[in-house]
């Protein structure tokens, strides 16, 4: 029997189901919206709270509260990036929508972009010199989302009024405000959701698909980086129509192309940035912009270790941003992304760096416990399942989580942790690492943006 999406609900929209996606994603690490619940009180009424949402899903009533608003800084020269935060509640139902679309559209499920790194990286060094480089930037792209033209996209494969009523109140919820009745947004796709990447992608489905049949280029899209690789004249044809056509039939703008804008053509001998690197022919490294953040990001933990009385836990942070770690099962970290740079005398440098600061405030027993870029990469590239180089959080035990923790939190004591019950332990554990682990993904998002 072909699996259509209206049996894909019929089949996954049930209790068991809804508490088992409770248990894997959403129990342990699940931050508070706007109604305050966390997911300890929700676990605790879990069966009347499935009730809740098994009814009004069914009858198409039910409503998203509105989402908490975060700021998360791209920088000192740009706008922060909105992140909504739904309740626990409705992180559940969207974690539900999340997993069917991704059946409905496995095309279209989020990716890491390494692949997308690596097929930029192959098609510039096999491309003629004389070739050009097209990227074209879409202005706000999340919150320029039409949600007709998004609604009439999804309702070529998904007749289910359930679940098209869900997105269409998940979308249009407000985010940092109180929800007024029939208050709608009628554009845009708040971040931050576990379904907006998954949407963004399918809202360019038909875009992606003409372009990729287009002959004699090399096209690549990311969320709302685009690049095309082509002879000038295609190129510069293409700078003239797609803005045009993206504009007329999904009703969002590119960046103008231009010199020194977001939108750009340039020669493959010149090189271009993109995704975080830069690609010249067959050249492959870290952008200028995320390689000089990267040793102002190191130099601000080094001068805090100055007047530092207690020194470890800044070194346990300058060796998380060299490592990186494994938490909630993602590779988190700078050279986790950047893993595919051919140019290791960038990490060299950076090492030589970070030996020279910080052995004019550390003494040579500590400067021996700080780690290495080149190290890294190479435990990374050649050992990644079997290296203990970086830390897998997620494999801790009791032990080595109240040895982090007391590197973190050092007022503990080793008695106040041994009495934690090992609930106590793990909530404990998860609060301290997911701090530092905010820290490390500000950073990086700073410098990759």
């Amino acid at each position: 029997m072909k699996e259509t999406p209206g049996r894909i609900f019929d089949a996954s929209f049930n209790a068991v189901q809804l508490k088992e996606l409770f248990d894997l994603y959403i129990e342990e690490r699940s931050a508070v919206g706007r109604d305050g619940v966390s997911s300890k009180v929700f676990a605790s009424r879990i069966d009347s709270e499935m009730d809740i949402v098994l009814r009004k899903v069914r009858n198409c009533s039910y409503e998203f509260s509105s989402y908490r608003e975060k700021l998360i800084s791209k920088g000192p020269s740009k706008p922060p990036r909105q992140i909504s935060i739904p309740t626990v509640r409705d992180k559940l139902v969207l974690k539900f929508l999340a997993e069917f679309l991704a059946r409905v559209y496995p095309e279209h499920v989020s990716r890491v972009p390494h692949s997308t790194i690596k097929q930029v990286h192959i098609a510039s060094k096999n491309r003629p010199a004389s070739d050009s480089y097209l990227r074209l930037d879409i202005e706000s792209y999340f919150p320029s989302i039409d949600h007709k033209i998004l609604m009439r996209i999804l309702r070529r494969k998904i007749r289910k009024k359930e679940v098209l009523h869900l997105i269409e109140n998940a979308i249009s919820t407000p985010t940092g405000v109180k929800k007024i009745v029939g208050q709608r947004n009628e554009k845009g796709v708040p971040q931050g959701l576990s379904i907006s990447n998954i949407l963004s992608s399918i809202y360019l489905s038909d875009f992606d698909n003409k372009m990729s049949a287009v002959p004699d280029i090399s096209y690549f899209r990311y969320v709302d980086d685009v690049l095309i690789l082509g002879n000038p004249a295609q190129v510069n044809e293409l700078s003239l129509s797609l803005p045009k056509l993206l504009k007329s039939k999904r009703k969002i703008k590119c960046h103008p192309v231009g010199p020194s804008g977001k939108s750009v053509i340039v020669p493959l001998s010149n090189g271009i940035d993109y995704l975080g690197y830069y690609f010249r022919l067959d050249r492959i490294e870290v952008r200028r912009a995320s390689y000089k953040k990267m040793f102002s990001n190191i130099m601000k933990i080094i001068s805090g270790m100055k007047y530092a009385k207690n020194k470890g836990p800044l070194i346990w942070k300058m060796n998380l941003r060299i490592s990186g770690c494994h938490f909630a099962n993602k590779n988190i970290g700078w050279l986790f992304f950047f893993s595919q740079t051919k140019n290791i005398k960038q990490l060299s440098r950076l090492d030589a760096f970070v030996k020279q600061k910080a052995g004019e405030v550390l003494a040579a027993g500590d400067l021996e416990r700080v780690k290495r870029f080149v190290k890294t990469y190479h435990e990374i590239r050649y050992n990644a399942d079997n290296s203990a180089y970086f830390p897998n959080f997620d494999n801790f035990d009791s032990e080595q989580k109240k040895q982090q923790i007391g590197v973190l939190m050092p007022r503990k004591s080793r008695e106040e942790l041994d009495a934690l019950s090992p609930e106590d332990l793990e909530v404990l554990f998860v609060k301290c690492i997911s701090r530092e682990i905010a820290d490390l993904e500000r950073d990086m998002m700073e410098a990759f943006s």
